[in-house]
């Protein structure tokens, strides 16, 4: 099987993947998976989506779908979504995250865009819960 056949199947079985996510797991080069993926999208058999960083996607997914194999492929949009369940402010998101609040707002940028969670004004202050 050639890289790109690769490449496809393992996209369309692990959709929502990085760049790097997939040079790692597969085990090739950084260059060919890059020239394999632009490839790719040129001949319309996967779309690329730039969330806060670029993921992978075969054509025709389920947005559901989308959505949770990006947060099950990133760690940060894992954690931030189980904190998510109940209504929670930035500064405790980060706070339980361990990571920066300019991370932690990047991440809910992406979550809000997937759809994901919400922002909720309650008394005064910014919360996010789950949609």
């Amino acid at each position: 099987m050639e890289n790109q056949e690769i490449i496809l199947k393992y996209i369309q079985d692990n959709p929502g993947l990085t760049q790097a996510q997939i040079t790692h797991r597969l085990e090739i080069p950084q260059s060919t998976v890059k020239y394999h993926l632009l490839t790719l999208v040129k001949e319309n058999k996967i779309f690329s989506e730039k969330l806060f960083k670029t993921h992978y996607f075969k054509n025709g997914i389920d947005n559901n779908l989308k959505i949770k194999s990006c947060i099950n492929n990133n760690y940060n949009l894992k954690i931030i979504m189980k904190i998510c369940l109940e209504e929670r402010t930035l500064e405790e998101i980060s706070k339980k995250c361990e990571i920066s609040k300019s991370v932690a707002s990047k991440r809910l940028q992406v979550l809000e865009s997937l759809g994901a969670i919400k922002k909720i004004k309650v008394e005064k202050k910014i919360k996010f819960c789950k949609n």
